[in-house]
């Protein structure tokens, strides 16, 4: 693994242990921004993608017909794997309506045991694989990314049903890893031409709703990872413009509801983005009017949401002014 993803990870991990010990609250916004402003991009590489012709589509028939005859799915973990790794095709075909819903169905049908599951969750949390070509200008390796990271999701919540399933640190490499993506994801494209959706910030923003609801997670994680969030949100220069505020503003809602220690940290992270937008009101490049209106689109989610918190419902109604 690249020397900068490690650096990323472990000053994650200090940090968020630092967060769990209650050493850190207030500064968790800055700290958290400060390794994002840390990061250094590189130069692109050459993306290589799966070779859609090795035999994958034999396999995923194969997979289809196991649920359609409605039995217990009997793949092989070298064909899951298969699978996985095909979340990286740029064949929007494959990669989602086939791949990805083929493997949600099985989910449904609980048609795949708790060792086929965890063997999945493994193999979706490789950080080789999660963090691809992520420190690099825009590229094809982002379909893959946001794929896993949508799938890891889906996959946390099914064995979040599981009453044995208590791999606790599993869960927590889980918001580890998600946290890590939060700082080096910056592909904020939706429906890309010939490749379908990349859609990498709907993907995260439903992965840290499945952990703000696991009940095996203590707040403090779930706290980290708002922050990360939103630390993130207010560093993108390219916009939010398909839907993610919507996904976003969900998530926020359903988290602050559930304890006043978020939505105390949530007006405390706006408030201090208030100040900041203040005082640049008018930027000079394209970057910072993204900045501006991927902000104001997603105070516009928040202030759709009928089921908001109090506290944060009367900061939002305060602040409808020239700021957006």
């Amino acid at each position: 693994m690249d020397e900068q993803l490690q650096k990323v990870l472990s000053d994650l991990t200090v940090l968020n242990e630092q967060v769990r010990q209650g050493e850190v609250y207030q500064s968790l916004g800055p700290r958290l921004g400060q390794i994002m402003d840390g990061i250094k991009r590189h130069r692109r590489t050459t993306v290589t993608l799966p070779d859609d012709q090795d035999g994958v589509k034999d396999v995923l028939t194969d997979f289809r017909h196991q649920l359609d005859q409605q039995v217990p799915v009997t793949l092989p973990n070298n064909q899951l794997r298969l699978l996985l790794d095909h979340l990286a095709s740029t064949d929007a075909e494959l990669r989602y309506q086939g791949i990805n819903f083929t493997f949600y169905d099985a989910f449904q049908q609980d048609a795949l045991d708790t060792q086929q599951l965890t063997f999945i969750l493994d193999e979706l949390l490789r950080p080789e694989a999660l963090f691809a070509h992520i420190l690099e200008p825009t590229n094809n390796a982002v379909f893959g990314r946001a794929s896993r990271v949508a799938m890891l999701g889906v996959v946390l919540h099914f064995l979040d049903q599981y009453g044995d399933y208590n791999d606790v640190d599993k869960l927590h490499q889980a918001v580890l890893l998600s946290a890590a993506y939060l700082c080096l994801e910056t592909d904020t494209r939706g429906f890309v031409n010939q490749s379908g959706w990349a859609h990498a910030f709907t993907a995260i923003a439903d992965l840290l709703a499945v952990l703000s609801n696991s009940h095996k997670l203590p707040r403090a994680e779930k706290l980290f990872l708002m922050t990360a969030l939103m630390e993130r949100i207010k560093r993108l220069n390219t916009p939010l413009i398909y839907g993610e505020n919507d996904r976003i503003a969900n998530y926020l809602a359903e988290t602050t509801g559930r304890s006043g220690l978020y939505a105390d940290a949530l007006v405390l992270i706006l408030k201090n983005w208030r100040q900041q937008v203040a005082l640049n009101r008018r930027p000079d490049n394209i970057g910072g009017w993204n900045r501006f209106f991927n902000r104001k689109r997603l105070l516009d989610a928040l202030r759709l949401r009928q089921d908001l918190p109090k506290t944060l419902k009367a900061y939002l109604s305060s602040t409808i002014d020239f700021l957006g």
